[in-house]
């Protein structure tokens, strides 16, 4: 495999074994001036995924162009480890997904089923009928909160889903997305990558903290985010922190936050934040969950349903949670203690 596949695909094991065999040492790496604009992009990188989930466009013309690329993502890795933070590992390993997907949109069905069975999609590949996924794979990786992802809506043969080369990048995204957050999670932070780094960690923490802030205390409209119950906490949190969230959640998070009297704009802004994000798709749910486009406007489920699909965190519910039965009633029973405290 050629220096600029592997550069676009870091994440690839010819990647992998390219940096053990002709790569340098960890200390080479850190210390060494040669690979200094390696280091530079690895924060670059970091900076990038972290903020707005895609790289911007970088030489590949020269072979020095793209061995510092290739080596830009160990070393983002390993800093992203050691800033510590299981959200900023969840906002990296989408971002770096999303890079990814990007690229393969354009690459030969060929290449996409090889990086496909490299992580280990069990992928079927035709010149005429195009692609196809093993059912198991893809209601374990597909988006099927959304009504054309749903398995009952896809064509299916001997247990394989058909599927186009864009919907199989989409599978894509989200098994290396889950495969990224699983691998940075279980591995520890080096010291070296510390005191090389340890500037740009503290800065990169600084961000995660205010942007963590800023979820939980800025107000959309005369919406308070500090008042929600734990349930849509919860649900909202993963949003925003891109993770899948089941149907369900979703729509008792719409139907809640169109009982306080959110504009359709400002629920948007709240989802805009999901790995596969598009607003036109968004806004079409929305607008009929508040039935601003259908004929009827949906009550946000109780207590009760919410248990039944599994979104109550009983492990995280107050003395509120115990004495309401909806999570409209716990909204206004915190609203009433803040105003009267107040």
């Amino acid at each position: 495999m050629d220096l600029v596949t592997l550069a676009k695909y870091p994440f690839l094991q010819a990647a992998k074994e390219y940096i053990k065999e002709q790569g340098p040492s960890v200390d080479e790496l850190l210390h060494d001036r040669v690979y200094d604009r390696a280091r530079v992009l690895g924060i670059e990188r970091l900076d990038q995924l972290f903020t707005q989930r895609k790289l911007e466009q970088r030489s590949m013309i020269s072979q020095t162009d793209c061995i510092m690329e290739i080596l830009s993502y160990p070393l983002a890795r390993m800093i992203a480890i050691c800033i510590g933070d299981s959200y900023f590992i969840k906002r990296y390993a989408l971002g770096e997904a999303y890079h990814g997907y990007q690229q393969l949109l354009d690459e030969p069905a060929t290449f996409v089923n090889e990086v496909a069975q490299e992580l280990e999609l069990h992928v079927r590949y035709d010149e005429r009928q195009g692609f196809s996924l093993f059912f198991k794979d893809y209601l374990r990786h597909a988006p099927t909160r959304y009504k054309e992802w749903k398995l009952v809506n896809r064509t299916m043969d001997k247990g394989f889903v058909q599927m186009t080369q864009r919907v199989l990048c989409r599978v894509i995204l989200e098994t290396l997305r889950q495969r990224l957050i699983a691998e940075l999670s279980e591995l520890a932070c080096n010291q070296m990558i510390v005191d090389v780094f340890l500037e740009d960690i503290r800065r990169l923490q600084t961000q995660v903290a205010m942007t963590r802030k800023k979820m939980k205390t800025t107000p959309v409209g005369k919406f308070d985010m500090t008042l929600i119950p734990p349930c849509l906490k919860q649900i909202l949190a993963a949003i925003q922190a891109g993770e899948n969230v089941p149907h369900m959640g979703r729509f008792a998070l719409v139907a809640f936050l169109s009982s306080l009297k959110l504009s359709t704009k400002e629920i948007l802004q709240l989802f805009s934040t999901a790995p596969d994000y598009e607003e036109d798709k968004t806004r079409y749910q929305v607008e009929h969950i508040t039935g601003t486009s259908s004929s009827t406007a949906y009550k946000s489920p109780g207590c009760d349903k919410m248990r039944t699909y599994g979104l109550c965190p009983t492990d995280q519910m107050d003395e509120i949670c115990k004495r309401i039965h909806h999570p409209l009633g716990y909204y206004n029973k915190k609203w009433r203690q803040e105003k009267k405290q107040a």
